[in-house]
């Protein structure tokens, strides 16, 4: 399947959305931004932050973040990532696609600390960066996966 570049990679989170771009080519993959979870109209205000990123960036494919159910908090979490991804769908045509998002959290964070940041700093990083991993592993495997 080939992919229509740039792709904007989401990293869900209960209270908190990392967000990652890759560049037209789909070579790099660029922090974006993180969106904080307001209590009141949570998911719409996200997506209606999203929708504004996607037609401001002009993206064509949305690269969701999603666990792989290895313990049961995973698969609590997959689920509300799946309820995400359906709300989105009701409001772009864009092709929207999971990526095995597993270790990503923990890769950013030892990115951060390998480059001398603390941890109170980089919380608000995190998010971003974890959706870069995981953004930067799919356009390398569809690299390999097309040559």
């Amino acid at each position: 399947m080939i992919t229509q570049k740039p792709i904007l990679a989401i990293d869900y989170g209960e209270r908190k959305f990392g967000l990652a771009i890759s560049d037209s080519k789909g070579i790099i993959a660029t922090p974006l931004c993180v969106l904080k979870v307001q209590e009141k109209n949570k998911t719409e205000k996200i997506i209606e932050n999203i929708l504004k990123i996607v037609e401001e960036y002009k993206i064509k494919t949305i690269l969701i973040g999603k666990p792989q159910p290895f313990i049961e908090s995973y698969e609590k979490t997959a689920k509300k990532i799946e309820k995400f991804k359906e709300k989105l769908e009701q409001k772009t045509t864009l092709p929207i696609i999971y990526q095995d998002e597993s270790y990503s959290t923990a890769t950013a964070q030892n990115m951060l600390l390998s480059l001398g940041q603390n941890t109170k700093s980089t919380k608000g990083k995190i998010d971003m960066i974890a959706a870069t991993v995981f953004l930067e592993e799919f356009l390398n495997s569809e690299d390999r996966n097309n040559a």
